[in-house]
């Protein structure tokens, strides 16, 4: 037998995370003892089935995935496997385990989910040349092979089909199954992001026709969106498959923005049976993934009542991993894992996908197996979720409301439900009259005169200002949203209660505190809360432009020579102000005195390089502590994200700070 031959990668990986590095000497880490016998993986039994945990970590897989065409640091490393047994040895674990023996998966185990010219197409990697394999890898989307590979993904294969053979037969309680190649990638037609055969998606087939357990839940936590898993299942009433993955507004790998987004819920008779939990930042951490099974997951578990659980396990939202960014520790593992095994009698079995720091995987997967074994778990901090993440969770719980009663039924869309002879008025619009009387009998304020009206849709009615606007005063233009509307609704259908619904208006003290002051004012309103990436880029095309009109009318009436002028935003309307600054970046300098912004939950803007200078020296870029860009601890900040300042719990309490 060849000790670790090569094995090639793709020349033009197009996983963002791979990158070429230069080459170092790598030291060869030897097999430990226990995880081979003539070739073969040893068996552990106990002799107390309560406490069984069955697991499969074949040598095959682990000493043949290895590169010859470039990198030797290749992030889907050989030392995956090794390290999370090695960690699960040393703690004894295995001790209380059942070991199987690793076997390669069939060609008709295979074909449950992938189609015969896929399987050929990996099977005949066996016999190609060195230029061969190589061409073959680049022709898939981050994909390396060698002769090898073909036999390495059957074994990984086989070797979690056995571990659900010993589960679902009740020889044990649960397993976890550490092989590789990982799985949750490969589509039925072809190979992609490191998979050549998807484990999972053929255990869960497996089950179903030979164990006659129909009810399956797929829970996938791997950092990356399982497309080959879900579309295997995308139409099956009797799987549910259900991510929670980086998203990045479908620039995350692999960059499906509608595959992976939290609208898609499966076809036909497996609508609602697919449940993505789209995070679009980095730096979700133990609070978001555990409000996430709290708000989501487990109710739905709980409604389904699976007759098995299958984990895609992988560890790369683990604190440490610098592909994934995120900041999940070993507890929150601990206490997914832990919830996961009170459903369906306990049958429940994690499978290695991702996880790329070496440290990070080795405790998260220890983390995992001690709550199969039933040993204490870490305590958690307590749980403050990001409002990245609430917004998140709210969102997905209004699509998927709509097909689990578990849920709280938010899905009404008012405009569906409207008879078509009945007069309908907006909110936004009753909102929108209590706003301009409040300014106007509060503090005389009027609407802006002399604005264009060409392509400025709903900012015309929004923009008011004081009646002295031309005087030497100081000027503070204020960009805000109208306030938040916390409503009580009844019913399935969300009947608004209005007695018992209140418009929040936290915007009203900074008006106070400006106009109180002396200062002049130009109140410029948000008029809706954009909701998807089209609505946000052409809501701040829309404040961008109101503000060039005003600009331009106070330039024409020379209102902003020689006085003090501050602009001042707040949530969504800080992105139409930073597009506004970098437009006119060459006069900005000129007129503003300052500018403030305070975050709402969306990204951060950022100025041109070019006005850089300026905007760290003139700027107060206020962020609540609980924003999620204090977590992104990886983030260097420079001058073109302003003064970056903490404000606290709440942001009401900076009003001094302007």
């Amino acid at each position: 037998m060849a000790r670790f031959p090569c094995y090639a990668e793709a020349k033009f990986c197009t996983r963002p995370e791979f990158k070429k590095k230069k080459k170092k000497k790598k030291k060869v880490i030897p097999l430990a003892s226990s995880h081979a016998s003539e070739g073969r993986c040893r068996s552990y039994f106990s002799d107390n089935l309560s406490n069984d945990l069955i697991f499969s970590c074949g040598p095959h897989t682990y000493r043949h995935h290895n590169n010859v065409h470039g990198d030797d640091d290749h992030p889907e490393d050989p030392r995956r496997i090794w390290r999370i047994y090695d960690a699960i040895r040393n703690a004894h674990c295995t001790d209380r385990m059942i070991k199987i023996t690793s076997r390669e998966a069939t060609v008709d185990e295979l074909g449950l989910v992938h189609t015969d010219n896929h399987i050929e197409n990996i099977t005949k990697t066996s016999a190609m040349s060195k230029d061969d394999l190589l061409e073959m890898a680049n022709s898939y989307n981050s994909i390396y092979l060698n002769n090898l590979s073909a036999f390495c993904a059957r074994l990984s294969c086989g070797s979690l089909i056995e571990i659900c053979k010993a589960v679902a037969s009740g020889q044990v309680l649960n397993g976890v199954a550490i092989i590789r190649p990982p799985g949750h990638h490969a589509e039925p037609h072809e190979a992609g992001g490191f998979c050549l055969y998807n484990n999972v998606a053929i255990a869960a087939r497996y089950l179903q026709q030979n164990h006659g357990l129909k009810k399956i839940f797929i829970l996938d936590w791997d950092v990356h969106h399982g497309n080959g898993t879900q579309t295997a299942f995308i139409d099956d009433p009797d799987v549910v498959y259900c991510s929670i993955h980086r998203f990045d507004h479908g620039t995350f790998y692999p960059g499906d923005p509608v595959a992976a987004a939290h609208t898609t819920v499966g076809e036909g008779l497996g609508r609602g049976r697919t449940i993505n939990i789209p995070w679009n930042s980095s730096g979700m951490g133990d609070s978001e993934y555990i409000y996430a099974f709290n708000k989501v997951i487990m109710p739905i578990l709980y409604e389904f009542a699976p007759d098995f659980v299958l984990v895609s396990a992988g560890f790369d939202a683990a604190k440490g991993d610098h592909i994934g960014q995120m900041l999940v520790t070993p507890a929150a593992y601990g206490h997914m894992t832990h919830m996961l095994k009170s459903l369906a009698g306990g049958k429940i079995i994690l499978a290695l996908e991702g996880g790329y720091n070496l440290d990070s995987i080795a405790v998260s997967g220890l983390a995992c197996v001690k709550a199969l074994l039933n040993d204490p778990i870490e305590a958690l901090d307590p749980i403050r979720p990001n409002p990245l993440c609430v917004q998140t969770i709210h969102e997905v719980i209004k699509v998927q409301s709509r097909y689990w009663k578990s849920l709280p039924p938010i899905y009404a869309n008012a405009e569906d439900d409207i008879p078509t002879d009945t007069s309908a008025i907006g909110m936004d619009k009753i909102l929108a009259v209590y706003q301009e009387n409040h300014l106007r009998e509060t503090y005389g304020m009027i609407k802006m005169p002399r604005l264009d009206g060409k392509d400025r849709g709903e900012f015309l009615d929004n923009v008011h200002c004081t009646q002295q606007l031309y005087n030497n005063s100081p000027l503070y233009i204020f960009i805000h949203d109208l306030g938040e509307l916390c409503a009580r609704t009844v019913g399935t259908n969300n009947t608004l209660r209005p007695q018992k619904s209140v418009l929040v208006d936290a915007m009203t003290q900074y008006v106070d505190y400006i106009i109180n002051a002396g200062n002049e004012l130009i109140d410029v309103v948000v008029p809706y809360l954009p909701t998807t990436e089209e609505e946000k880029v052409m809501l701040k095309d829309q404040q961008s432009n109101v503000l060039a009109d005003l600009w331009s009318t106070l330039v024409a009436t020379s209102a902003m020579e020689g006085r003090r002028i501050v602009v001042l935003a707040t949530g969504f309307g800080c992105h139409g102000l930073v597009a506004f600054l970098n437009e006119k970046q060459k006069e900005v300098p000129r007129y503003l005195s300052s500018v403030t912004l305070v975050l709402g939950d969306d990204t951060m803007p950022m100025v041109t390089k070019k006005l850089s200078p300026w905007y760290i020296e003139n700027s107060f870029v206020m962020a609540s502590d609980d924003h999620p860009i204090w977590e992104r601890t990886s983030q260097k900040m420079n001058s073109r994200t302003g003064n970056l300042v903490r404000t606290g719990k709440y942001h009401r309490n900076t009003i001094d700070s302007m």
